[in-house]
């Protein structure tokens, strides 16, 4: 028994009988998967043992393994020796499975009747040890028993010797005969295919047409498509009540050949039944017992033949009689002449009718639903073309009779094949297909791009010799271009899926994922392909997944909008939470797609619960001045004399003072958000404005202010809201240094501005906290419930430097203290400004670009304070030079910048970075500066566009070139 699987999925390639009838199937199984095919196995080892041999390639082989397999219409328990042998390609992967296996139940049932032989002897001994009384009689027998038993042992294991030989030549006569039925059957397929006549194969007693070459189904008719793998019955039901049937019946069942040189066939046409004359023969296909499993049918359409000879065996009947007519009465020769006029006369009128049938066939090309033509001779005249082929190439009936490279001048001027196509076909004799193949051809004086399908089939006279082509095409331009329509449709749609800057998918009717665009796969860190796999429940968290289960199974169930919030697992082992929405497409009243979308709300979330947080803090802030207010009040009115009243008036000042900071602070909040604070900007001197900031709290102070600058400056801005920031800082450094004696203010002109610096020497800040401490609301979360405040102070102060056009930053150490900057732009002259510039080298105030031809790269250097312009501006030069010297590499330099230039991150992530990669950068050097703000804007920009670029931080020059130099080119 042999069967040969194919792919992972173990598709039953072929089987031949002997297994067929191990599986208690029939043929129907071939091409089904094996677990389609034989469901009983499942539970047995068999499934996991093939797939192990397709994994690993290795051959299992084993002996009396038991199967039970349904055996006319029964569960039956078999035994069977068996070999998977994985077959293998010139690059040594399986493509293929070689099953072979013997039925043994009947070695195993004599095994088993030698171990009942054995048990009967234990049974016979126990009875002589019992009747020991009886002993000579039965030693005699005892004596016979065991000779018997020795002869029938030596029986045995001569047979087992003979039996493993036997098995051993039959292997090898198995895998001569399976490689044989290979060679067999693809020799077959290609003497079917490539026979000049009519062939087929048909399978069973339903005569399902197994094989069928292209002159069997044209002359039906019809396309191998159409009649590839279906009943012949159904194919050609006019068959009925013909003797076709019944004669293929009797060769299926009596496995005895039948042929017919000249037959009647009636044919079913679109214009009514047509006759034709075929010859034919059926040859009946045998299996290894003998039986018959199909028939090989041989045709060919004769129809013109016997028509041509008809008219001729009239005609030479009727010559004949005049023949006769002339010998039998020569001297009527006027008689006889007139007989000859009328046999000429009939002659003309069988010419007549040759010429009408010609004329027909003629007109039948003409009207032909295909493209058809006759090339004749090795220059391929043009002898016929029908309007199908013309209008195909663009040509009228004028090109009938010239060479076809005149007729289709571009063929040859354009470089196209198929001229020398042709001559290999006239040259070989072979026939040539092709399908959706582009055409040039010329149309009203313009190349149009046609795509046909066509064959070429040479037409062999009597002498073997090829004169003629011919041509059958169809123009299937429209198809095509219809197919890449919707293909391109498909991508673009795939383009504005990914162009979407949220998570897109979509899922089938049945609520199954079956896309989802880049994002999705950005996000988490997969393919396409592996998230489809996995599902939504595997990124899912675990305590939101019973909630998504439920609102989905309801949407798809019932077809209706689709709404939930979940949080996903980012590729970073972080959940961020997003909604899902989704509505189905429906068409024709059924859901046939549903397209959805996830939303990051992870900052909706999480200002939600700042709110909250917010709320919390503020009601208990405002609630404790208030207590103790009213407290105070309650002091107050228990004590008459005025003199012990003024420390609780003192008291009850300091906390309505305190309340008073509290709501001024929200309502600069409300009108930061609403764009309503109105500043008014007018010069005054910055450093007074220092002194006066600094008086004011170190009227309440435990802590010595110190300033250090007499620098006298004169600045345009809103002093009452720079009072504002300074009070901000000065409060916030003597609050968060208890354990400190002093607070060091620093001011100063640098680089066009004005730097101003609050240090003190308290609890520090931790790095990860730096760059949210400007955020609303925001409290360090090991100081909130340790310091009383809102939150907001620093917010609205970074809110006035910015509207400033500064910028502020914070150098901090935990344990040691915290310096809080900003910087103030000064109008200073764009005369000062020196820029130096060539096609290779930049240098100004700020930023050096230099272009190391040596090693293909641009080394720049940032110097001092950078904001969003100037940081744009120096990008784009960057990008310019790095277009100019076609370098794919740069070492940015940071070290010198100061400050802080957070506003430019997204612009330098999301844009200026995919330009730079376009542009050809690949390797980036980043080294970093000193200020804690610049790095983490650094990093955050860097992080932005991870795995486009190749990037390394550094600290030292020496190092940042070194790598950068030793990547490759």
């Amino acid at each position: 028994a042999t069967a040969v699987y194919t792919t992972e999925e173990l598709i039953i390639q072929t089987a031949n009988d002997a297994m067929i009838r191990f599986w208690g199937k029939d043929r129907s199984v071939i091409g089904k998967s094996l677990i389609e095919a034989v469901p009983e196995l499942v539970g047995q080892p068999f499934f996991d043992l093939l797939k192990e041999v397709w994994r690993t390639g290795i051959t299992y082989t084993a002996t009396d393994m038991p199967a039970r397999l349904r055996i006319n219409d029964e569960l039956q328990w078999s035994y069977y020796d068996f070999e998977y042998r994985a077959i293998k390609n010139e690059q040594g992967n399986t493509y293929c499975i070689l099953h072979t296996a013997t039925d043994v139940t009947a070695h195993n049932l004599n095994r088993s009747t030698i171990q009942e032989n054995l048990q009967r002897e234990q049974i016979l001994t126990e009875e002589l040890a019992a009747v020991n009384e009886e002993l000579a009689s039965t030693n005699e027998e005892l004596n016979s028993s065991n000779e018997e038993l020795l002869t029938s042992n030596e029986e045995l294991s001569f047979s087992r010797e003979k039996l493993a030989e036997l098995n051993a030549q039959l292997e090898v006569r198995v895998r001569e005969r399976i490689k044989a039925l290979e060679e067999s059957e693809a020799s077959l397929r290609t003497l079917v295919m490539t026979a000049p006549y009519a062939l087929m194969i048909l399978r069973g007693r339903d005569w399902i047409i197994e094989l069928v070459n292209w002159q069997m189904a044209n002359l039906w008719d019809k396309t191998l498509e159409e009649v590839t793998g279906k009943p012949l019955l159904m194919i050609l039901p006019e068959l009925e009540g013909q003797p076709f049937p019944d004669l293929l019946k009797q060769v299926y069942e009596t496995g005895v050949a039948y042929g017919q040189e000249e037959e009647v066939f009636f044919l079913n046409t679109p214009e009514g039944q047509k006759k034709k004359y075929v010859s034919y023969h059926y040859d009946p296909m045998f299996n290894q017992e003998g039986l018959v499993t199909g028939i090989i049918v041989a045709g060919e359409d004769i129809t013109e033949k016997v028509e041509a000879r008809h008219l001729l065996e009239k005609s030479y009947q009727e010559q004949q009689v005049l023949n006769e007519a002339l010998a039998a009465n020569n001297e009527e020769l006027l008689s006889i002449n007139e007989r000859l006029a009328v046999s000429q006369k009939q002659l003309k009128l069988t010419i007549n009718r040759l010429e009408t049938s010609e004329a027909r066939i003629r007109y039948m090309l003409a009207d032909a639903p295909v493209a058809i033509s006759i090339l004749s001779g090795r220059e391929l005249i043009v002898e016929s073309a029908n309007r199908k082929m013309l209008e195909i190439w663009g040509k009228t009936a004028a090109v009938i009779g010239v060479p076809l490279a005149k007729a289709l001048p571009e063929l040859d001027e354009l470089g196209q094949p198929f001229l020398k196509i042709l001559d290999d076909v006239m040259t070989t004799g072979q026939a040539f297909y092709a399908n959706e193949i582009v055409a040039l051809l010329e149309h009203r004086g313009v190349v149009e791009e046609i795509y046909v399908n066509f064959v070429y089939y040479p037409v062999q006279e009597a002498n073997g010799t090829i004169n003629s082509i011919i041509v059958v095409a169809t123009d299937v331009t429209e198809q095509v271009k219809s197919r890449q329509l919707i293909e391109a449709t498909g991508a673009r749609f795939r383009f504005l899926l990914n162009a979407i800057p949220q998570q897109v998918w979509t899922a089938a009717p049945d609520g199954t994922l079956n896309y989802v665009n880049q994002v999705v796969c950005d996000n988490f860190g997969y393919n396409s392909e592996e998230i489809v796999g996995h599902g939504w429940k595997k990124f899912i968290h675990p305590d939101d997944l019973a909630e998504y289960m439920e609102k989905w199974i309801k949407a798809v169930t019932s077809g209706t909008e689709y709404v939930v919030e979940f949080r996903l697992l980012f590729k970073d082992n972080t959940y961020k939470w997003h909604l899902a929405r989704a509505l189905p497409l429906i068409e024709e009243e059924q859901v046939t797609l549903w397209l959805g979308t996830n939303t990051n709300i992870e900052i909706q979330k999480s200002n939600e619960q700042k709110k909250d947080e917010f709320l919390s803090i503020a009601s208990h802030e405002l609630k404790t001045p208030l207590t103790s207010i009213k407290a105070v009040i309650q002091m107050i009115q228990r004590y008459k004399d005025p003199a012990k009243l003024e420390p609780f008036i003192k008291k009850s000042a300091e906390h309505i003072a305190r309340l008073e900071k509290l709501i001024n602070d929200l309502l600069d909040v409300t009108k930061i958000n609403a764009g309503k604070i109105i500043y008014n900007m007018e010069p005054f001197g910055f450093i007074q404005m220092l002194r006066d900031s600094i008086a004011n709290i170190q009227y309440t102070a435990a802590h010595e202010l110190i300033l250090e600058s007499n620098e006298e400056i004169t600045y345009t801005g809103d002093r009452f809201r720079l009072e504002q920031v300074m009070n901000n800082f000065l409060t916030n450094a003597i609050k968060y240094s208890p354990g400190a004696d002093k607070v060091i203010i620093r001011c100063k002109t640098d680089q066009e501005g004005i730097i101003v610096s609050v240090q003190d020497f308290g609890i520090g800040i931790e790095p990860e906290n730096l760059d949210r401490l400007f955020d609303r609301y925001y409290r360090v979360d090991n100081t909130a419930m340790r310091f009383e405040g809102l939150g907001l102070g620093l917010f609205i102060s970074a809110e006035i430097i910015k509207r400033h056009n500064g910028s502020f930053w914070i150098e901090s150490e935990p344990d040691k203290g915290s310096i809080f900057y900003f910087r103030l732009p000064l109008s200073l002259s764009a005369a000062k400004q020196q820029v130096v510039q060539t096609d290779t080298f930049y240098r100004a105030n700020h930023l050096t670009i230099s272009y190391n031809q040596t090693h293909n790269r641009l080394d720049v250097d940032w110097i001092g304070f950078q904001d969003v312009a100037s940081v744009k501006k120096g990008c784009m030069l960057m990008l310019d030079y790095l277009i100019k010297n076609h370098c794919d590499r740069v070492v940015n330099d940071n070290r010198h910048v100061l400050g802080n230039w957070s506003e430019a991150v997204d612009w330098v992530g999301n844009t200026w970075f995919p330009m730079m990669e376009k542009a050809g950068l690949r390797y980036f050097a980043h080294l970093l500066s000193p200020s804690t703000f610049s790095r983490l804007s650094a990093k955050k920009s860097i992080d932005m566009m991870a795995g486009i670029i190749t990037t390394q931080y550094f600290t030292e020059i020496e190092q940042a070139r070194k790598w950068i130099n030793e990547r490759p080119s």
